[in-house]
């Protein structure tokens, strides 16, 4: 591959001018230092950037990713204020982040691969950066016969057990198939080679069988639904290993190597086609599954279904739109093409998993990834790792000790220092998001009156003070952080002039909501229950009635409850709404509350009246709300 087919194929993906130009500067800028820094492979460095250049642009990745693909690995040769001269100091971040990638990697090494991919994922500031990472694997891949067998076997698990999981979160299709195939045929070359003897020896008839599949699909939709493009997908080898083996579908049984892809308009169109084909031909049973309606995990969406067609052979079939396609060969690769606040909220739909929003999936081990990755909505919080790749939740700012202690009581009490990230560090060193951490301990270390003022969380402190009683049999010392003055009971939304000292609390029977018109009760205990003016337990107790009214300024949190129809991706579409109105999202919770409807609680610090109300107009526009109240 040379520099003409690299441009040739950014004209074919649609690069803008002004892209390639850059392009150009760049290419002409590794050239200069890599060509003469020979790999290992034989070729050279700059060699392999272009590659690298390539498979990104082959995977339509934004402009500024390219060029971090064609850099990478050029800092050990320039300094970083050239870089910055040459192309502008947005690229020097990602240069550095994807480096960070190779040492974390390095660090931790003896963590298992899940554990690996979690912490890649959460401490990567840019997504993106990732894609980098794939496409120089894939070309790495490529060369690997040059090293013994040990060590291809070696890099082939760690790419079906790290690298192709990541591509198929990220939705990188494209690339997760290569890698799969090629760490396929290494590890296990006899199955790979059957199979594709397999796959040659029937080709001839497949294509036959897909030209009459496709025919016949054409005939039935014809004046009743528009067919974009309708084309034969072959399986990887891979997934067919996977099938025989997971399945137990013998080769010569498997009838998806017949695959058929069809791409219509819209949405509408995917059941329409769906409807005519189960009509005509007779359905596969077992074999419809609705990622439309149901993505992925990752987003991927299609309607997959199986029929058997006039000649008896059975065929797979894959329904979906252009988007929905692009979406499934590059994933968040194509993201830059979309412009507009509304296609970057269908973006950040698509990694929302990313950021901890899917708390609704089922999966258990889902449920386990997602609870990493919080940190990047919620900054409260961080995610550190024992060495085995067990996750520990804790406060922003926690120590090496609030570590131990949350672990065992019994290590707390004996901590006296650690690992992190393979460094000894001392107790009190402050720990980051995605550190690998280990704690070293002595029998005869006790816990010392000082160790309150170290840690950050309160159960830390708790354990602390009932340690020391029992070591020292002594009241332990109370350490209390200084907390800010406020203004107004937390959570409060509405007061009374007449009774200042009282305390407003909405009533349960009516569940008024900021603008409704609303009138108070006294209770026997100081306490004012706040309803509507309308609602039929309060017109019952109209003589005891008081003027209550709304806050038009708030200090502290509020508390508020969405009700709503359950269905994947519900707290995403919530949590995008209330951060695009302004709000910043303290805490986010989700469980279900009946066979369909899901109850989501968020805490927020809303600037005034207007603004809440707004932003409950906001949330009553989405997709399966019921109600909405605050607490």
């Amino acid at each position: 591959m040379d520099k003409s087919d690299f441009f040739d194929l950014c004209r074919e993906n649609n690069y803008g001018e002004k892209d390639i130009v850059n392009f150009v500067k760049v290419i002409d800028f590794i050239k200069s230092i890599l060509f003469s820094k020979p790999r290992f492979s034989g070729d050279s460095y700059f060699d392999h950037n272009l590659r690298v250049g390539y498979i990104l642009v082959g995977n339509k990745a934004d402009p500024e990713i390219v060029i971090v693909g064609l850099l990478h690995g050029v800092l050990k040769y320039v300094p970083e204020e050239l870089i910055n001269e040459k192309f502008g100091k947005n690229l020097l971040p990602l240069i550095h982040e994807l480096e960070e990638i190779e040492q974390l990697k390095e660090s931790r090494s003896k963590l298992g691969a899940a554990a690996l991919r979690k912490i890649i994922l959460t401490t990567m500031k840019d997504v993106r950066v990732i894609l980098v990472k794939l496409a120089n694997k894939l070309d790495n891949m490529r060369s690997v016969h040059v090293f013994q067998t040990t060590e291809q076997k070696r890099l082939a698990q760690e790419v079906l057990e790290v690298y192709a999981p990541l591509a198929y979160r990220l939705g990188v299709e494209k690339i997760r198939v290569r890698l799969e195939d090629i760490a396929f045929r290494i590890i296990n070359p006899r199955k790979h080679k059957e199979i594709v003897k397999f796959l040659e020896e029937s080709r001839e008839d497949r294509e036959r069988n897909i030209e009459q599949a496709i025919e016949s699909i054409r005939e039935v939709s014809k004046g009743k639904v528009i067919i974009l493009r309708i084309k034969g997908r072959s399986k990887h080898i891979y997934s067919i290993y996977k099938k025989i083996t997971k399945r137990k579908v013998k080769l010569n049984e498997q009838y998806d190597l017949l695959g058929i892809r069809i791409i219509v308009p819209e949405i509408k169109d995917c059941y329409n086609i769906l409807g005519l084909l189960h009509e005509t031909f007779q359905p596969i049973e077992g074999k419809l599954k609705d990622y439309v309606s149901n993505p992925k995990p990752n987003f991927y969406r299609s309607i997959h279904t199986a029929v058997k067609l006039p000649n008896e052979k059975i065929a797979e079939i894959q329904i979906r739109t252009p988007e929905m396609d692009e979406f499934a060969e590059e994933g968040l690769a194509a993201h830059w093409r979309y412009k507009g606040v509304k296609s970057d909220q269908l973006f950040e739909k698509k990694i929302a998993w990313l950021r901890g929003v899917l708390d609704l999936q089922k999966s258990v081990e889902n449920k386990d990834f997602l609870e990493t990755v919080k940190v990047d909505l919620f900054g409260d919080k961080i995610y550190c790792y024992t060495p085995k790749g067990d996750v520990k939740e804790m406060p922003k700012n926690s120590t090496l000790l609030d570590f131990a202690y949350l672990v065992h009581e019994e290590i707390g009490n004996h901590a006296i220092g650690g690992r992190v990230n393979g460094k000894f560090v001392p107790i009190k060193h402050e720990l980051k998001s995605g550190d690998v951490v280990g704690v070293l301990t002595n029998k005869k270390q006790r816990p010392r009156r000082g160790w309150i003022k170290i840690v950050t969380s309160a159960k830390a402190r708790q354990k602390i003070r009932k340690s020391l009683k029992e070591f020292e049999r002594l009241p332990a010392l109370y350490f209390r952080r200084i907390k800010p003055d406020v203004k107004e009971e937390q959570g409060v939304l509405t007061y009374s002039e007449d009774f200042p000292r009282a305390t407003c609390v909405l009533a349960k029977c009516c569940l008024a909501i900021p603008g409704d018109k609303i009138i108070g009760i006294i209770t026997k205990r100081k306490i004012i229950s706040v309803h509507k003016k309308d609602c039929r337990q309060a017109i019952k107790e109209e003589k005891r009635w008081v003027p209550v009214t709304w806050k038009d300024t708030f200090t502290q949190k509020i508390k508020f409850f969405v009700e709503a129809e359950e269905r994947s991706g519900l707290l995403a579409d919530l949590l995008h709404t209330i951060v695009n109105a302004g709000f910043n999202v303290k805490e986010a919770r989700a469980k279900m509350i009946g066979e369909n409807y899901a109850q989501c609680s968020f805490i927020v610090i809303p600037r005034s009246l207007e603004e809440l109300q707004g932003l409950i107009k906001r949330l009553m526009k989405v997709r399966g709300v019921k109600k909405i109240y605050f607490d």
